[in-house]
């Protein structure tokens, strides 16, 4: 429900916000009897749209960076058999894929801007634009060459805002700082002029029309207020997002084999990668189920074979945040493991895709440790799982594993 409503949320916030403020103005303009109750109505009708956006954002950031954890761990998931069973070669070469997945991860994942931070910058956006809008609608209403003139001061400081990076903005170190920082000043003085014209627009027409005084003024100084409030946004968020998602597609092309179906395998049947991955970006749950449970349910109660087999309950009650804490002392909060501690978890994972799809055969590319073989000696024995080796295209083992410390 938080990706369907989240978004609907923000957007009827908006809209609430720009009907408030341009009704309100436009009762200035043309005052009807008893001009305070409806202007107070407007009131109330502006700040019920900044709580129902201020009460929609959280979530609906969330479920974007949930949404991207999810389709990495699955794409990480779908890797382990696609690249397993013979793929073409050459279907994605590793040091590539190991970029991917190493930029998908950090900076998609759990690195600042995450994708949610995108949807508080485009909120203000569409809130601010839709605001001017309702102005200029208003404005309409007592001369159109008014509502002209102030529209152009928006649609320019709106091309300003969205303006593409130039050359020397995309250096790195300090003369892109530099280049980056003089670029934002000059931006903020130019948007405050465009917000100074945009409100002297109606207090000249104000002059003309002495019976809509009032209501050109209020304009004036919401335009300047809303015009000038987009020195305030950085698209800086939604540019990483744009990176994350390009990102996230090449993974999830290299986990879709030529002329298959992502992640396609033979029914029943799990294979084992020779080399497990070690997700520092996501935590102890998710490393063990890979995004196929939802955010809301207990690997505990849902994977209860695969926690007593592996001990995980034990496992979860020595972390700082149970089974939410980070992989990776990389991170805020999260914790490093030792080799033992990951050998554990990655049984885990065979042990729950088990528990999960009831399969009757496990694929392996050679000897299993210690701790696979007994959790598959467990499933083989009450559950009848057969287990047997397997060789890559030309009889040898399959390598091209997911690389390790993939954040």
């Amino acid at each position: 429900m938080t990706g369907m409503w989240g978004p609907l949320g923000l957007l009827g916030g908006a809209v609430l916000r720009g009907a408030g403020c341009g009704t309100g103005v436009l009762l200035l303009i043309r005052p009807p009897a008893a001009v305070l109750w409806w202007l107070i109505g407007c009131w109330l009708m502006y700040q019920a749209g900044a709580a129902l956006g201020t009460a929609a954002l959280p979530p609906t950031a969330r479920a974007h960076d949930r949404a991207a954890r999810v389709r990495l761990l699955r794409a990480v998931r779908r890797l382990g058999t696609v690249q397993r069973l013979g793929a073409a070669p050459g279907h994605h070469a590793p040091g590539p894929l190991r970029d991917h997945l190493y930029a998908a991860a950090g900076v998609a994942i759990r690195w600042e801007p995450k994708p949610g931070a995108a949807v508080a910058v485009l909120a203000h956006l569409t809130g601010s634009l839709l605001t001017l809008a309702g102005l200029v609608a208003a404005l309409a209403v007592v001369d159109p060459s008014v509502a002209m003139g102030a529209g152009l001061c928006v649609a320019l400081a709106l091309g300003l805002v969205m303006r593409p990076r130039g050359r020397r903005a995309r250096d790195t170190g300090r003369a892109g700082w530099d280049a980056r920082r003089r670029a934002s000043r000059t931006v903020t003085l130019l948007i405050g002029a465009l917000a100074a014209g945009a409100a002297l627009v109606p207090v000249l027409a104000a002059a003309r029309r002495p019976d809509a005084a009032v209501g050109l003024c209020s304009a004036a100084v919401l335009l300047a207020r809303f015009l000038y409030g987009l020195t305030a946004v950085d698209l800086t968020a939604v540019r990483h997002r744009q990176v994350t998602r390009r990102h996230l597609r090449q993974v999830e092309r290299a986990a879709v084999p030529d002329g298959g179906e992502p992640g396609a395998a033979p029914a029943g049947i799990v294979v084992v990668p020779v080399r497990p991955s070690r997700l520092g970006f996501a935590d102890l749950a998710e490393n063990v189920h890979l995004g196929a449970l939802g955010p809301d349910e207990s690997v505990p109660e849902r994977l209860p074979r695969t926690v007593r087999l592996c001990h995980l309950d034990a496992l979860a009650r020595s972390l700082p945040r149970g089974w939410r804490t980070v992989l990776s002392a990389e991170f805020s909060g999260g914790v490093d493991l030792d080799e033992e501690t990951w050998r554990r978890i990655a049984a885990a994972r065979i042990s729950a895709h088990l528990e999960r799809s009831a399969a009757t055969e496990v694929l392996l590319p050679g000897e299993p440790d210690p701790f696979l073989a007994a959790v598959l000696a467990d499933w083989s024995s009450r559950a009848g799982v057969r287990v047997r080796r397997f060789a890559g295209p030309e009889g040898a083992a399959p390598g091209g594993a997911v690389p390790e410390g993939a954040a």
